[in-house]
């Protein structure tokens, strides 16, 4: 184990404009929002823990290579991928952490212990959930170019056993987006996959995967990262580089689907508060549906009408695809409004650092 764990990192705040933050500039990823409110995130490899008033460092992944070669320059690390990873905590308090296609679990030992491995590096930001019975679901999340099976994996409660809980066969999904619990029913879990045409579907389990059904005709419209979940309504913000983007909703009754307004560029992450504000984000990226250079803080008080908060510009650094495209994410886990964190990559004056931020309530009526 590290010899400076223990150490907590002071961070100044420094105040910016609209809406209202605080810096917290070193914080490379805020990832989770545990059930004490205390948030995790890593710095590079470093998994550091929200504590009295500081970060304090409570393990480290182990090093990755060619990656970690590059991380001493933000430039490169952006396109060596350095950072990527994966922290969640569930609600027992055991933490799962993927890193360079490893999971690996965190129980105040003195080590990182690896658990299993999974295809591709790590899955994206807000996409692990915990069931009523205390497993964490994993969906992969990978390039597939030749289309192969892809995995929703399940770890317990004490992170010490893990299965398959779903098998896509090959030639049916290109990668899982994220794996969501229904607020409305507990007992339900929701799955986005994409890319391309026929590829593109929400499912629904109420039974642990014992079974599945299967919404959407595959196209563009279905295309779905984070979903938004209200009384009536499953609702989304389309995930296209190549298709205009809109809002979207489904009737929970009718499986009925309703299209919205036109989103400037594509959606990939958000959250819900605990006050009820929804919070999208929409990413800078290369494609014909990209119509801004700017990511954007949408909000939203059904899920279904957004309006803009603010903005980032993508910053210079190109080729996108080598030196990250622009995107804004946020923690998975509880968090009130006036107490947002936001994270950021690729943006002008949010590249690897984030902030937390008050959102303000939506005007929308509805």
């Amino acid at each position: 184990m590290n010899s400076d764990r223990g150490n907590v990192l002071e961070i100044a705040p420094a105040q910016t404009n609209n809406p209202p933050s605080e810096s917290l500039a070193p914080i490379t990823q805020i990832h989770h929002i545990d059930n004490d409110r205390r948030a995790w995130a890593t710095i590079g490899r470093r998994i550091l823990r929200f504590e009295k008033g500081g970060w304090q460092e409570e393990a480290r992944f182990p090093r990755a290579f060619p990656r970690d070669c590059f991380a001493f320059y933000r430039p490169f690390a952006r396109a060596a991928r350095a950072d990527k990873c994966n922290v969640y905590v569930n609600a027992e308090g055991n933490l799962l952490g993927i890193r360079s296609g490893t999971v690996y679990t965190f129980q105040g030992t003195d080590s990182l212990q690896p658990l299993f491995k999974i295809q591709g590096d790590c899955v994206l930001h807000g996409g692990i959930c915990e069931d009523n019975d205390g497993w964490s679901y994993i969906g992969e999340y990978f390039r597939n170019k030749e289309r192969g099976p892809v995995r929703i994996w399940r770890v317990t409660e004490e992170m010490g056993d893990w299965e398959v809980a779903h098998l896509f066969p090959a030639g049916s999904v290109r990668h899982v987006h994220g794996v969501y619990r229904d607020p409305s029913d507990p007992e339900a879990l929701w799955v986005t996959v994409g890319d391309g045409q026929d590829e593109c579907y929400l499912f629904r389990t109420g039974d642990r995967f014992r079974s599945i059904e299967q919404f959407g005709d595959g196209t563009q419209t279905w295309r779905a990262v984070r979903l938004f979940f209200t009384k009536d309504w499953i609702c989304w913000l389309t995930d296209s580089h190549i298709s205009q983007n809109h809002a979207c909703r489904m009737n929970r009754r009718t499986g009925e689907l309703e299209i919205g307004q036109e989103i400037d560029c594509s959606s990939w992450y958000g959250a819900t508060t605990t006050d009820g504000l929804h919070v999208a984000f929409t990413t800078v990226e290369p494609g014909p549906a990209i119509h801004r250079n700017q990511a954007s803080i949408l909000t939203s008080r059904d899920g279904f009408h957004w309006e803009e908060l603010t903005s980032f510009d993508k910053d210079f650094w190109r080729p996108m695809r080598l030196f990250k495209y622009g995107v804004l994410s946020c923690p998975s886990g509880p968090m009130k409004s006036d107490s947002f964190y936001i994270s950021g990559e690729g943006l002008v004056g949010l590249d690897g650092s984030s902030i937390r931020i008050s959102l303000p309530a939506s005007d929308i009526t509805v």
